[in-house]
């Protein structure tokens, strides 16, 4: 039986963590706990996929709920997208996400398109979006060897009345699969790069940190393979730990509980022997 290290950093998942869905509602007990996390001094980020909200407001909407966060708490997949844009020169994008953020890409720089030439097709979570959109992006990726940036590629999530709705992962697919000269790249979760440039941000080891999200597919595999103790809440997509059984004995979270608020904070190790139960 293998020992871990003590827990000296932690990295959140928002939504089924801290937040049920987007009417982010606090899960019992977790902005106690994360509070408790600010007044021991543990460092901690939140390791986000939201692709809904400028980075700025979805702070402000977990300061409303009570939690103890700034924007230096987040690393989040929205930014990730901007910088690597920025990097290669791509101004010029065709946004097939949330059109409520078209004035957010437009504030940094950027020309926002529906259609004709663009440099990126960059993909977010986007419930309005429609095939005839998804068409318009065919002409870029064929004839422009425009990138496709996948923000991330969440298959689901809840939406604002706690019900499933389809993520960008499906269209993410379906447009990688057309073909094209141009990059086909997704930034966040399950992408190393966002665990990685979280783990910079709170200045600990990967092998001293602790993940919590309720996703063990799409996010927790990627931390544990980078090292970390990993935990699964029950308070976000899956009522149950049913769905870790698509997942190898390897890959599996190192706990599982009902919700964030009944996991021990950092301080003790936890045996590498499998998900133990909260």
């Amino acid at each position: 039986m293998k020992k871990r290290k003590p827990i000296r950093g932690v990295l959140l998942d928002i939504e089924g963590v801290l937040v049920r869905d987007k009417r982010y509602r606090p899960v019992a007990g977790a902005v106690a706990w994360v509070t408790a996390l600010r007044d021991r001094g543990v460092p901690y980020c939140l390791v986000s996929n939201n692709t809904t909200f400028r980075p700025a407001d979805l702070i402000a909407a977990l300061v409303r709920a009570g939690f103890p966060v700034t924007e230096d708490h987040l690393v989040g997949a929205l930014d990730l997208g901007r910088r690597w844009l920025v990097e290669r020169g791509r101004r010029r994008i065709m946004w097939l996400g949330n059109p409520d953020l078209v004035d957010y890409w437009r504030d940094l720089g950027f020309a926002p398109v529906t259609d004709g030439p663009c440099e990126a097709v960059v993909l977010g979570v986007n419930t309005r979006v429609s095939v005839g959109a998804l068409d318009q992006a065919l002409p870029a990726l064929l004839d422009q060897s425009a990138d496709l940036v996948c923000l991330h590629r969440n298959p689901f999530f809840l939406d604002e009345k706690g019900e499933r709705r389809l993520g960008p992962g499906a269209w993410a697919a379906a447009l990688a699969a057309v073909g094209g000269a141009g990059r086909v790249i997704t930034v966040g979760k399950p992408s190393e790069k966002i665990y990685t440039d979280a783990l910079n941000r709170i200045g600990v080891a990967a092998d001293e940190v602790l993940f919590i999200s309720d996703d063990p597919v799409n996010y927790l595999v990627t931390a544990r393979r980078l090292g970390m103790t990993t935990a699964f809440v029950l308070s976000g997509k899956y009522p149950d730990h049913a769905v870790l059984g698509g997942l190898a004995e390897q890959d599996w979270p190192h706990i599982i509980s009902n919700s964030l608020g009944v996991i021990e904070r950092p301080a003790s190790s936890v045996a590498d022997d499998g998900p133990t139960k909260d």
